[in-house]
């Protein structure tokens, strides 16, 4: 599928961010100025190969038999600068620096929009005349000058410019570089196989026109909307081989799959009407394991109050030396001291609750592997009691409580999900809270709201405890 674009399409006009904005610079008399929508592959070209802009006084006539270099490289190919196709259409919508188009299963994101371009006036001239005259051309000059949009004379301090050849030059504008930024990359994102952190440094995403990531060897790779920059622009992914993400969408990933083993140097926002921000780093890339490589431990083991041992089978290379790094339960991360490494996996100790813990081993060379079990209680539906509107929990060899139980469950009120709420419904004692509210888009909203003596029906589920479902009368 071809997915070079310039369109007239847009998904908003830009927003200003809290970037300072770039003021007007001084134009040049030999230059006309304008936005224009590119494609990714147009984008990133002048960016990726410093190319330089023509000087105006040289650039007075097309080059309509060039080949056009953005093909000749490939960046038009599959997986490389094509658009970003995808199923979520709602996030897909949320990148205003983006033009997209609506297909039947969802949104291509095609490229930056409104990106501010300069031609010398001697070249539109030449493209104009060859325009009318109905001149062939082979690269996307013409293209270029057809869609420009708001013509003027006045010039930003940031803009490319379009060469004689069809390509558009690296951006011309201020690059400043950020201090006291704290960056970090880990191998165990559900979004990619690497996931890079940026903290430090005031992002908008909806400035964020393009992301540059720079290696110790030189290679430099663009950065694409939704696969790459992410609607928190501080958190960037990327994936080196096939990679599915939650939302079911596939991640692009042929441009970056020398990237294992290499270490990034360098991150640089373009950002749109601002200085772009330029990060020094250094991020190792740990080498991606083959899929003969994994750790595995039983799908659940029973929570024990003397210490909970989740056994890890590993089958990892011989030239590794994995170590036990981290656990998490559910999303969050475990702190250290609830738990120890043991000589076949990992023991958590007595506040480690029942739910879904993953135990993430990390080695220097490779990257992190990890396992996920389910913690269980032996609790079961008829240990959790409901009697004279007091909520129980059975005594039970476990040492579990009324407490912990409360603490895991997410609540449906009447088939609605109220969320993790349990023990803003009951008391310590058990007892309903009939005053019960939960927060929502800056609102407590009273969850037992209705006529007086009226009846819920409550359903708690919890991860690694049973579910439970109550008539609730407050």
């Amino acid at each position: 599928m071809k997915k070079k674009i310039v369109s007239l399409l847009m998904a908003g006009a830009l927003a200003t961010g809290s970037i300072a904005m770039c003021g007007a610079a001084e134009a040049d008399s030999e230059m006309i100025y304008g936005t224009l929508n590119l494609s990714y592959a147009d984008y990133y070209y002048g960016e990726l190969n410093d190319v330089e802009p023509e000087d105006p006084a040289q650039s007075v006539a097309g080059q309509y038999d060039a080949a056009d270099p953005i093909a000749e490289a490939g960046y038009e190919e599959e997986g490389i600068y094509d658009a970003v196709t995808s199923a979520t259409t709602q996030k897909s919508k949320n990148f205003p620096s983006t033009f997209i188009e609506e297909v039947e299963t969802g949104v291509n994101i095609l490229g930056v929009s409104q990106v501010h371009v300069a031609i010398s006036k001697a070249l539109y001239e030449d493209v104009q005349k060859a325009i009318e005259d109905g001149k062939e051309c082979s690269n996307s000059l013409i293209e270029f000058v057809q869609n420009m949009e708001n013509i003027s004379e006045t010039a930003l301090a940031e803009y490319k410019v379009i060469n004689s050849d069809g390509t558009i030059s690296k951006t011309v504008g201020n690059t400043v570089t950020a201090d006291d930024v704290e960056t970090s990359i880990v191998t165990t994102s559900a979004w990619g196989n690497y996931q890079i952190t940026v903290e430090g440094v005031d992002l908008d995403v909806s400035t964020v026109q393009g992301v540059v990531i720079e290696t110790e060897d030189g290679a430099k790779y663009g950065l694409e909307h939704l696969d790459n920059i992410w609607l928190r622009a501080g958190e960037l992914g990327v994936a080196v081989k096939e990679f599915q993400e939650p939302h079911g969408n596939q991640v692009a990933y042929q441009r970056f799959e020398d990237l294992p083993g290499k270490t990034i140097t360098k991150i640089t926002y373009l950002i749109a009407d601002a200085d772009d921000i330029e990060i020094e780093t250094s991020l190792f890339c740990k080498e991606q394991l083959s899929d003969e490589y994994s750790v595995q431990s039983a799908e659940s083991v029973s929570y024990d109050p003397e210490g909970t041992k989740i056994a890890v089978e590993r089958n990892l290379p011989e030239d590794s030396h994995y170590v036990l790094s981290s656990v998490k339960k559910g999303r969050a991360v475990v702190e250290e001291g609830m738990y120890e490494a043991s000589e076949d996996g990992v023991v958590l100790g007595a506040e480690c609750k029942p739910g879904s813990y993953t135990v993430i081993f990390s080695d220097e060379q490779y990257a992190d592997v990890q396992t996920t079990c389910l913690v269980t209680s032996d609790l079961t539906a008829e240990d959790i009691t409901f009697d004279g509107n007091v909520l129980s929990v059975a005594e039970n060899a476990q040492g579990l409580t009324l407490a912990d139980y409360l603490a895991a469950v997410t609540v449906t009120v009447d088939g609605n999900a109220i969320g993790s709420v349990g023990t803003a419904i009951f008391n310590e004692d058990g007892t309903v809270n009939p005053d019960a509210t939960v927060a929502a888009k800056g609102e407590e909203t009273v969850i037992f709201g209705g006529e007086e003596g009226a009846s819920y029906v409550v359903t708690m589920e919890a991860v690694g405890f049973p579910s439970v479902e109550i008539t609730v009368t407050p």
